[in-house]
């Protein structure tokens, strides 16, 4: 009885670790790339209140080519929005005009287009399933 209270006792020691949480992978394509100079920025984010202006969760850059780029991300299933601009004169920053408005070609997921004022989290949202997804942003 004795041999059993103490192997109980050490029981918790020999506890399994949980599997960390499974990774699914969210594709993005970037369609309507007009020009192969500069940088196309890609940016991943999660719920918050300030969107789009919160840290990204992930980012991307990659060089520009003409036509379509594609960009896998391997993300924990869940909510998320991507916005996407072409930093044509790669110079780091989405370049705009007056009151806020983007000189150079941009787009969010769900392909929103805002009219006067940034997109809220909920017009971009999308759901990565335990299977992944696949979304395509066209920028304009």
């Amino acid at each position: 009885m004795r041999f059993l209270m103490h192997l109980l006792a050490l029981a918790p020691s020999f506890v399994v670790p949980a599997p960390a949480s499974e990774k699914a992978t969210l594709t993005v394509t970037v369609q309507n790339v007009q020009t192969k100079k500069g940088t196309i920025r890609i940016a991943l984010m999660k719920s918050c209140a300030k969107f789009p202006e919160c840290k990204p969760d992930d980012t991307a850059i990659i060089e520009a080519k003409n036509g379509m780029i594609q960009k896998e991300f391997d993300v924990e299933p869940g909510e998320y929005a991507v916005a996407v601009y072409h930093d044509v004169n790669a110079n780091g920053t989405l370049d705009k005009r007056m009151f806020g408005i983007p000189k150079e070609p941009y787009g969010f997921s769900n392909n929103f287009r805002p009219t006067l004022s940034a997109p809220k989290f909920t017009d971009c949202k999308i759901v990565v399933g335990s299977g992944g997804k696949a979304i395509s942003i066209r920028i304009e």
